[in-house]
């Protein structure tokens, strides 16, 4: 019995150590999801536009698409594939017409995350 009790302190020790490591690896990781996220579970669809409007949060704008559907998408840049044109794919998107859309990213309503619009072909091509 006294040898476990001197171990004890040293095992303790070991166990918050290794919970800490777990902690930070865990944040680590959640923060590299988060920062890839818009990149991930890219899909092709067709949208109808029944609105548009953009959101200022701060300084920086926020591009909504609402769909006929009802579902929301925003527009935004993503510097890892080098799409910078944003403010051009909102302003080619009209109300009540239909587009083939490549999308990425997931919508949380939580924490007001939308799918980004990425590429936008008519329906009249």
């Amino acid at each position: 019995m006294k040898r476990f009790e001197i171990y004890k302190d040293y095992i303790e020790m070991i166990l918050i150590r290794v919970g800490i490591a777990i902690l930070i690896l865990f944040t680590i990781l959640a923060g590299i999801y988060l920062f890839t996220i818009d990149y991930q579970n890219k899909e092709t669809i067709e949208i109808t536009v029944k609105d548009k409007y953009i959101k200022r949060i701060g300084e920086t704008d926020k591009y909504l698409i609402v769909s006929e559907a009802g579902d929301t998408y925003k527009i935004s840049d993503l510097l890892w594939i080098g799409k910078f044109n944003s403010t051009d794919l909102y302003n080619q998107l009209d109300i009540g017409k239909s587009y083939k859309v490549d999308i990425s990213g997931v919508r949380w309503q939580f924490f007001s995350m939308y799918k980004n619009i990425n590429k936008i072909e008519s329906e009249e091509n």
